[in-house]
C-alpha cells in the first residue's frame, strides 16, 4: 500500500497540508509531529511520500531520508533560507506554499513512484533505454534544459542536483531522460 505521511513538529502545519492534499484528489494522508513516528509509518507502506519540514523534535530532514525504507520518497517544505540546509538531492517546496506547486509535485512524485513498481512486478522496458552512441536530438535537449529549469526554480535545486535528479528518474523508470524531462514539464505546463 502507497501513501503519504505528513510529518511537522507543529500538528496543525501538517493537518492544513493534509487538508490541501485531499482537496486535490489526495486521500488518506496520515499525519505525525516526530521524525520516529514517521518512520514508522513509512515502514508499513509499499512506496509513497513523507512530506516534511527541515527541522523535526527529533531528527533533521537529512536523518530522515536516511532512514526511509526504499520506494519511500522525501519532499521537504521550509523557507528558502531554511531548504539550503537540505541535502540536494531532495525535492522542496518553499513556503509560503503555493498548492499548485504542492499538488503537482506530489502528483509527478506518485506517478514515478507507481511506473518505479511497474518495472520491478515485469513492466514493459523503453526501447530508448540502450541509446549509448547516439546524440539527443534539439527538441530532446531543449525539453531537458526546460524540465532542469522548473526543477531549479520550483524545487531549488542546482543545476547539477536537477541533472541528477533527470538521470535517476530515467533510471528507475526505464525511460529516456528526455521522456521523464517531458513528464516534469506536462506536469507542470498547467500553471
Amino acid at each position: 500500500m502507497k501513501g503519504i505521511v505528513i510529518v511537522f513538529s507543529k500538528e496543525e502545519d501538517g493537518k492544513k497540508i493534509g487538508r490541501a492534499l485531499e482537496r486535490n484528489g489526495f486521500q488518506d494522508a496520515v499525519c505525525c509531529s516526530t521524525g520516529a513516528q514517521a518512520l514508522q509509518e513509512a515502514s508499513m507502506m509499499d512506496g509513497g511520500i513523507v512530506i516534511s519540514s527541515v527541522r523535526l523534535k527529533d531528527m533533521h530532514c537529512s536523518q530522515l531520508r536516511e532512514y526511509l525504507p526504499e520506494g519511500v520518497e522525501l519532499l521537504v517544505i521550509g523557507s528558502e533560507a531554511m531548504l539550503s540546509d537540505c541535502p540536494p538531492d531532495v525535492m522542496t517546496v518553499s513556503s509560503p506554499i503555493r498548492v499548485f506547486d504542492l499538488v503537482n509535485t506530489v502528483r509527478m512524485m506518485m506517478s514515478r513512484g507507481d511506473r518505479r513498481r511497474g518495472m520491478r512486478a515485469g513492466g514493459s522496458h523503453s526501447q530508448e533505454n540502450v541509446r549509448h552512441g547516439k546524440t539527443r536530438s534539439p527538441e530532446d535537449e531543449q525539453a531537458i534544459r526546460k524540465a532542469k529549469q522548473l526543477l531549479m526554480e520550483r524545487n531549488r535545486l542546482s543545476e547539477e542536483a536537477a541533472h541528477r535528479y533527470l538521470q535517476k528518474r530515467s533510471m528507475e523508470t526505464g525511460r529516456t531522460m528526455a521522456e521523464s524531462a517531458r513528464m516534469v514539464l506536462v506536469l507542470y505546463e498547467n500553471e
